[in-house]
C-alpha cells in the first residue's frame, strides 16, 4: 500500500475506502503485523494474516457488493504515537447467508492506532453493531 496515513483519523477513512474498493491488499496493509480485530459477532483475529484471510473470504461472498459509509466521531491521543478513533458507520449492500439482501446495518468501529515509520497503522480494532430498539440510559452527551 503506497498510502501514507499521516493522521490517526485517516486510518478509519482508509479502512472504509479499501472496504468499498474491496481491495484486501490495501485493507490488510492498514494493520500492524501483530494487530487484533474483534468483529461484530465476536470473532477474534490475532494478527494481520488472520484479519486479511477473514476479510478476503467475506468480501468474496457476503460483503462482495457492500458499501461502508461513515464519519470519524472521536479521536483521542492516548500517548505520543498512540490514539483511539471512533468511526460511526452504515453498511449497505451486504448479503445474508442465504444470499438474500441483508438490509442496512449501523455500528461503531473503535480503532487503536499506532504511529509506525510507515505511518499510522491499526493495532486494535473492535467493531460493534448498533442494535435497533435497544434500551439503555442516554449518554451524558445527549442530556
Amino acid at each position: 500500500m503506497g498510502l501514507l496515513i499521516s493522521k490517526p483519523e485517516d486510518a478509519a477513512t482508509a479502512f472504509a475506502d479499501a472496504w468499498n474498493r474491496h481491495d484486501m491488499d490495501d485493507f490488510a496493509a492498514l494493520f500492524c503485523e501483530d494487530a487484533n480485530f474483534v468483529n461484530v459477532v465476536g470473532m477474534w483475529w490475532k494478527n494481520r494474516a488472520e484479519i486479511d484471510a477473514a476479510h478476503r473470504a467475506t468480501h468474496g461472498t457476503m460483503f462482495r457488493d457492500s458499501r461502508l459509509e461513515g464519519v470519524v466521531s472521536s479521536v483521542i491521543e492516548l500517548s505520543p504515537g498512540l490514539a483511539s478513533v471512533h468511526y460511526g458507520w452504515t453498511l449497505t449492500g451486504a448479503s445474508a447467508p442465504d444470499g438474500s439482501p441483508a438490509g442496512t446495518r449501523e455500528g461503531i468501529l473503535l480503532l487503536v492506532v499506532k504511529k509506525e515509520p510507515s505511518g499510522w497503522r491499526i493495532k486494535v480494532a473492535q467493531n460493534t453493531d448498533i442494535v435497533p430498539g435497544a434500551i439503555a440510559p442516554p449518554s451524558n452527551a445527549r442530556r
